[in-house]
């Protein structure tokens, strides 16, 4: 316990020491760039030597000192993380692309590591002049071959193509041996002028090679030797993979992300690159390849950039003001809203004011999370190249917590059109969900076309078909009564041939409901010591746990040991588990502006689906479930329908 006191203590000593060198830094920004250089010499100790010899050995190079200048300028930030700890951590992540999965056991044991605490290097402390100057040398052979650098600026090339590093990763030499690996494969493949070409078939091969998601652990960006050889990670680590292999190969990108989704409960990332037209072209590489025309984008809300550049401050003051949460004073997050949704900005009148700044924020089913900052300038606040159709709120810091500053709002892109309750007006409503539906329809269709059949001989040659699902469920718990009501011995589940089965729950009854447990289960096809492990997810009681079928077309087969008379089934596609679950207590909240949510009251599920007749008309609307699961969302009612962003 003492040992974990001082060195939270120790971390924190060195984060506000380290703060205020950064301030430092940061105010000269907009000065000189020989006087940034200058400031950073100081702050490199006995290192410096190391950074003189990068700028000596540039002299007479205009280019390259110009390049070795912005590297050094803004190396203060930069850091990478030691200790064993990460050591065994890589190592675990590296297993699980053999073994397929961690266990759960394993990861309790890390939950809660934070590498944060771990021994903190700084670059500008041991980065050595030999690494930098190869660094800058290979970087300047490749994008002196590129036909496309013409259309960039030096200011891109040093942003997007020079880096030596991409996060927290540990310092190495890794562009060299990107360049030697992929360089081959680019002029295999592609020869042409156009930069999205060369980054589409870059990614094609790219995901071929495979990639392995697993989000167990926390832990600082991986290395770029680390994920050569292993490619392993989540969203992050896709983008660092193609920062390496495209940098290396002379191709602009950057890595850009939401802090929260205004739709789902995670962050994402994803690989911006930069087009010769000026333009960011969002891709991740495991999903979709870069085009200028994307489809099928997250809702984003507010998008940033991690650069390797500090970043010059959205209002002055702001970096030094400790009042502001630490994400919008980063040095190193840049605003790229501009790139995704340029043109459009969000103008406010405020009541009451509380303090020097407002927050745009979303509602993460919990909490208001801020995407966005901006001066109170007067009673006005305005917020620039935002996501519109998306629901907002507006919100004032107080003791550390978001409190809302007006009624919630939807943003048409030109319109901001205020969510507030009629409490005159009440209406019924049905609700079948806490949260957005995502892809469920994908896995809730996986149902489509089963056939379940009864039979008395094991070869199911005298099978009579019981029920076959014939359209998609609109929710995850069904219910389903056969055709037939005689005995059988044996059941069989078949999904079509184009299809696997993918089953969260299955469930038998016979008469009285009484539930009919098989004495044994087999398929149509030899089962893998994996799959008949993972038989019994069938009928753990959990909902979001599912068996999924190793090849489509696969036929279970359940011998429930003499002959019964089999009354009905209940049948649960795999799911997220955010459909109304039965017994589950729910709490039903409409927004009441400053005064926050306000209940309409508990209730417990009988049924798939939840009745209010008391509901504001216009109101927004939370779902909460008192019982599990942490995964909700706001909503409104149209046309007597749930409708989330």
């Amino acid at each position: 316990m003492a040992n974990n006191v001082k060195n939270k203590l120790r971390t924190c000593i060195f984060y506000v020491c380290n703060l205020l060198l950064l301030f430092h830094c940061i105010s000269c920004v907009q000065g000189n760039l020989q006087n940034r250089v200058e400031t950073v010499l100081e702050q490199a100790g006995k290192n410096k030597c190391e950074l003189e010899k990068v700028l000596s050995h540039y002299q007479g190079e205009k280019e390259k000192l110009a390049a070795a200048r912005f590297l050094i300028a803004n190396m203060l930030p930069h850091h990478s993380f030691i200790g064993k700890e990460l050591d065994s951590l890589k190592r675990l992540k590296k297993e699980s692309i053999l073994k397929g999965r961690i266990s759960d056991e394993v990861v309790k044991q890390w939950k809660s590591f934070d590498y944060r605490n771990l021994h903190k290097i700084k670059d500008v402390e041991v980065i050595k002049a030999e690494m930098l100057i190869d660094n800058i040398d290979l970087a300047f052979d490749v994008w002196e071959k590129r036909s496309w650098s013409k259309y960039y600026s030096f200011e891109d090339f040093c942003e997007y193509i020079l880096p030596y590093r991409v996060g927290n990763e540990p310092l190495e030499n890794w562009r060299r041996v990107y360049y030697e690996r992929y360089a081959p494969v680019l002029d295999s493949l592609y020869r042409g002028n156009d930069v999205v070409k060369a980054a589409q078939v870059l990614s094609m091969y790219l995901k071929k090679e495979g990639f392995a998601n697993y989000t167990d652990f926390n832990l600082p960006h991986l290395g770029a030797l680390f994920l050569l050889e292993n490619r392993v990670g989540y969203c992050r680590e896709n983008c660092d993979i193609v920062t390496y292999v495209m940098r290396a190969l002379g191709i602009p990108v950057a890595m850009d992300f939401y802090e929260v989704s205004p739709s789902y409960n995670s962050r994402h990332f994803w690989s911006a690159l930069l087009d010769t037209t000026g333009l960011a072209i969002p891709f991740n590489y495991t999903e979709q390849v870069p085009s200028r025309h994307p489809e099928g984008l997250r809702k984003m809300g507010k998008v940033y950039r991690s650069c390797y550049g500090i970043q010059l401050e959205k209002y002055v003051g702001l970096y030094a003001d400790r009042q502001v949460p630490h994400f919008f004073r980063h040095p190193l997050l840049k605003d790229v809203g501009n790139e995704y949704f340029p043109n459009n900005s969000i103008k406010l009148h405020l009541a009451d004011i509380s303090g020097d700044w407002a927050y745009l924020c979303v509602y993460t089913g919990r909490e208001l999370y801020p995407i966005d900052i901006s001066k109170i300038l007067g009673d006005e606040v305005v917020f620039y190249n935002v996501e519109p159709e998306l629901i907002y709120f507006v919100a004032f810091c107080r003791d550390g917590n978001m409190v809302p500053a007006d009624y919630p709002f939807f943003f048409t892109g030109e319109v901001v059109n205020f969510l507030i309750p009629n409490e005159q007006e009440r209406e019924e409503v049905v609700l079948t969900r806490k949260y957005p539906i995502g892809k469920n329809p994908l896995f809730l269709s996986s149902a489509v076309g089963v056939k379940i059949e009864g039979a008395n001989r094991p070869d199911f040659k005298d099978a009579e078909l019981l029920y076959m699902v014939a359209d998609t469920p609109t929710v995850n718990y069904n219910v389903l009564y056969p055709l037939r009501t005689k005995k059988y011995r044996y059941v069989a589940y078949s999904s079509p041939q184009d299809k696997r089965i993918q089953l969260a729950e299955w469930h038998m009854y016979g008469l009285g409901d009484y539930p009919l447990m098989p004495e044994r289960i087999w398929a149509n096809h030899a089962l893998s010591k994996t799959h008949r492990g993972i038989l019994d997810l069938m009928n753990d009681g959990d909902w979001s746990s599912f068996y999924m079928s190793a090849v489509e077309g696969e036929k279970l087969y359940f011998d429930l040991g003499k002959p019964q008379v089999l009354t009905k089934f209940t049948l649960i596609p795999r799911n997220d588990d955010n459909y109304i679950h039965l017994g589950d207590e729910y709490e039903l909240y409409y927004h009441g502006g400053i005064a926050g949510w306000k209940s309409l009251g508990r209730r417990v599920a009988e049924r798939t689906e939840l009745h209010y007749d008391n509901v504001p008309q216009g109101a927004l609307l939370w779902l909460r479930n008192h019982t599990r699961g942490k995964e909700e969302r706001c909503f409104y009612i149209a046309a007597g329908k749930q409708i989330f962003q």
